[in-house]
Parts: structure tokens; sequence; C-alpha cells
């Protein structure tokens, strides 16, 4: 008898703590990270580090091709910064894809989708995939994790130099 009270014990705590998870709101998380992505990435053409970096947690990571990580915001600032730097001088302009999917539960989401980079005619001249992690972070929700990566193979390596023939 005593076995089966602990054990309808147990299962009522085991209820009482599933019912403490936060709910969220699957939709307006979607929604917001969709726009925030939009926003990112016209912040990042026009050179509005601010707007980007306030998108990050403090200590975020970020993972962008052709870089070290970036920790934190001021490592990510100055990634921003240099990488906003070169597409605008390079009159390029990235844009992201309509096909981004998001979800999240409790306090940490995920936003995925694909975009495109465009030369300065409007031509594409490179595209690739995203994927960032979201935390809520006092009620905002930031990321904590972001890569994305070209669809592209890297370039070849550059050919190796001729040997010298030997002084006769």
């Amino acid at each position: 008898m005593k076995i089966l009270r602990l054990a309808a014990v147990m299962a009522a705590g085991v209820l009482a703590l599933a019912g403490c998870q936060k709910s969220t709101d699957v939709a307006a998380f979607e929604a917001k990270a969709k726009a925030d992505v939009r926003e990112w990435i016209a912040a990042f053409n026009t050179g509005d580090v601010d707007t980007v970096v306030a998108k990050y947690a403090p200590d975020a990571v970020v993972m962008a091709p052709g870089n070290p990580s970036a920790t934190g915001h001021d490592a990510i600032r100055a990634l921003v910064e240099k990488e906003s730097d070169t597409i605008r001088a390079a009159g390029i302009t990235l844009a992201v894809n309509d096909d981004d999917k998001a979800s999240a539960s409790g306090d940490l989401g995920w936003h995925s989708g694909s975009y495109v980079v465009k030369d300065s005619t409007g031509a594409v001249i490179d595209s690739g995939n995203y994927m960032d992690v979201q935390q809520n972070i006092d009620g905002q929700w930031l990321m904590i994790r972001d890569i994305w990566n070209s669809d592209r193979p890297p370039p070849a390596p550059a050919p190796e130099p001729a040997a010298e023939a030997p002084a006769a």
C-alpha cells in the first residue's frame, strides 16, 4: 500500500512539474523571428551595426563563413562592421528568401531559412542557408547562436609555385 501511495505522490509531482514549463506562443515567435531577420538584413546592408548587434545576447556566438567564431557583442560588432563594409564597398546586398521557418518551446527557439547575395546589377552571385538559436532573456528573444554558409563550394586552392631549377 505504501508503494502505491508513494507512486501516486511521485506521479502527481511529475505532473505538477510538467505544468511549470512556460507556454510559448509559437506563432508570435515565428512572426517576430521572420521580422527580425529582415530587419537584420536591412541593417547589415546599410551598415547599421547597432541594430544588428542588438539582436544578439551579450554572450552570443556568431559563426560566419571565412571568419573565426565571434563571441560577445564586441567581437560580433567587429565582425559585422568588417563584413558590412566589405559588401557595401563591392556594391553587394544580401536578401532572405521567403522560405524561412521558426519554432520555439519554453525559453528556446530556432529560426532557419535561405538567402541570396546579389551584385550591383541584381544578379545572384551566391546563395546559402542560415540558422539561429534564440533565447527568451527577460522577455526579449535574442540570438545566442547564429551561423550561415554558402551553397557554393569554397574556391580552389592557389596553385603551388613552380620549383626553381638548381643553379648550374
